[in-house]
């Protein structure tokens, strides 16, 4: 299998395993907060990496620039994106939030153009202006739908431009360095600390709530499949393209939409308009990621 192909299959598994993440950090939304959910989610898996990357250490891993992006990646990553990710899942449910993320490749390919020189042809920006209907579609609100309110759409897409920065800071780490696991430690370890410094400046309301069983149970499945989705996601990007990686990465939706159905009927209502919506959004980033063809 040439690199490009290995780069869109860790990218479809990537996307498989945040589809299912997002409904278990639904479900563990009755247990505790949204600032809980990611500290679980970072600290049990620790260990984990720390043992494998000091057992799988070599030494062309050392390189502080890259390690000083990783460093960055876990700030925008992390300890930003997935909080607003959270939030975004407890207050929008998963067949809202999960769609709306999908528009990470626009943010990410812009950045790539800027800063990183990579080309995406004519697919990209006709994926991405599917993407855009799609998000503005699911950002419609029907008369009398008390279910969830506009005014949290922006968790999301704060979520998306946190997440397109930490993607930039991934590549250019990875770019020096092609070590995936070390990638995922260090980016893990420092969104953690800086999760923990800035812990003092939350409302009271919102700061984590560690001491209740359930919540591990539910949020520390969520820190296993963010783990391991984090490392499949950096082996995509150390084979491929932004442009190409994050878009096949962004078919999240279709996955949470499935799981949502089966899973949380109770509490969430899959309709056509977000069926629809998702589809959209879900077309665009496939056209993203044609250049692979």
């Amino acid at each position: 299998m040439d690199a490009p192909a290995a780069a869109a299959a860790f990218a479809l598994g990537t996307s498989a395993i945040f589809g299912t993440f997002s409904i278990i950090a639904r479900m563990g939304r009755e247990h505790a907060n949204a600032i809980t959910g990611v500290l679980i989610g970072l600290l049990l898996p620790m260990p984990l990496l720390l043992l494998a990357t000091s057992a799988l250490w070599e030494p062309g891993w050392w390189s502080p620039r890259a390690i000083g992006f990783f460093v960055l990646a876990g700030l925008a990553g992390p300890a930003c994106s997935r909080v607003f990710l959270f939030l975004a899942l407890h207050h929008l449910g998963v067949a809202r939030a999960m769609p709306l993320t999908s528009v990470t490749p626009l943010f990410s390919t812009l950045l790539a153009i800027l800063f990183l020189g990579e080309e995406p042809g004519p697919y990209v920006w006709a994926g991405t202006f599917l993407i855009a209907a799609g998000s503005a579609a699911l950002s419609y609100k029907r008369a009398g739908d008390k279910s969830w309110e506009r005014r949290h759409l922006w968790l999301p897409f704060f979520s998306v431009i946190a997440a397109a920065v930490s993607f930039l800071f991934r590549k250019i780490a990875l770019s020096e360095v092609q070590a995936p696991l070390l990638g995922v430690t260090v980016s893990s370890l420092s969104g953690m600390i800086f999760l923990f410094a800035f812990l003092p400046f939350f409302p009271a309301g919102q700061r984590p709530q560690l001491g209740r069983p359930k919540a591990w149970t539910f949020y520390g499945a969520c820190g296993l499949l963010n783990a391991l989705g984090f490392l499949t996601q950096f082996s995509a990007l150390s084979l491929g393209d932004v442009s190409v990686v994050i878009p096949l990465s962004s078919t999240a939706p279709l996955f949470s939409l499935l799981l949502s159905r089966l899973l949380l009927r109770e509490v969430e209502r899959v309709t056509a308009w977000i069926l629809a919506s998702t589809i959209l959004i879900v077309a665009g980033a496939a056209l993203i990621g044609w250049q692979l063809r």
